[in-house]
């Protein structure tokens, strides 16, 4: 992130420097010369960027390999692989909180957040994508399921905006700025809400609450049959909750 930061630096000095000698020698402007500095400038903003994106690629495939780790959550509360998914999403917190603190005096607070939100972001999807595909979740593994989201939630602390993005000045009671900046926040918090919540908790959510908006009814369907064994109640609450679809 070092080459990023310094090649945008120094491009946007060279630029400066370039429009300054522009004004103050404009007959000079438009010579060979002149015109062969302001392309090195782009190209040299353009190495920037594709420094920056090749850094972010390596973290998000670091970030994927220690969650492949987890093997997708099955039986995760059952030993060996109650141990590989504690090691994936411990791991996955550490190298988020230690990215933050290394790229923290590198990068402005905006770029930062921005950078952190999309590696979280592929984390967060890849969590949600393997929940979702388990056919069956008994009590215990909700239970770790949910403590595993718990974890991953606890990131935002590093959300919380600075002092000049916000009114107020006590940073305790600034709201962190994770939903900006990771866009599965929400249904992200709502899948822990959903792992550790009742039938008629799920329901709720869905007919009275903004669990509409962030899952397609379908989703909901296949969690409840993942979560509870097959009974009058589930039953009942998927019908309530086909019956105030939006999908329909």
């Amino acid at each position: 992130m070092f080459l990023y930061n310094d090649s945008l630096w120094l491009s946007d000095q060279l630029n400066q420097a370039a429009t300054d000698f522009k004004r103050s020698n404009d007959k000079y402007a438009k010579t060979n010369v002149f015109l062969r500095l302001e392309s090195h400038i782009s190209a040299l903003a353009q190495f920037g960027r594709r420094a920056y994106g090749k850094e972010m690629e390596s973290q998000r495939t670091i970030i994927k390999d220690f969650l492949d780790g987890a093997q997708e959550f099955s039986n995760c509360s059952t030993s060996p692989f109650a141990q590989e998914c504690d090691l994936a999403i411990s791991s996955v917190v550490d190298r988020l909180d230690g990215v933050f603190k290394e790229w923290n005096d590198i990068l402005s607070h905006s770029a930062l957040l921005q950078s952190i939100g999309s590696l979280l972001s592929t984390a967060i999807d890849k969590i949600i994508v393997d929940v979702e595909d388990l056919s069956d979740i008994s009590e215990p593994e909700s239970q770790r399921l949910t403590a595993y989201c718990q974890q991953i939630i606890a990131l935002e602390h590093l959300f919380i905006p600075q002092s000049s993005e916000t009114i107020l000045s006590d940073s305790e009671d600034s709201v962190p700025l994770t939903a900006v900046y990771v866009p599965g926040w929400f249904k992200f918090q709502y899948l822990a809400e959903i792992l550790d919540s009742s039938l008629a908790d799920i329901k709720y959510l869905w007919t009275d609450g903004n669990l509409r908006l962030e899952f397609t009814s379908n989703e909901v369907v296949d969690l409840i049959k993942a979560l509870f064994a097959d009974s009058h109640h589930r039953r009942q609450a998927i019908a309530d909750i086909q019956k105030h679809s939006r999908d329909k």
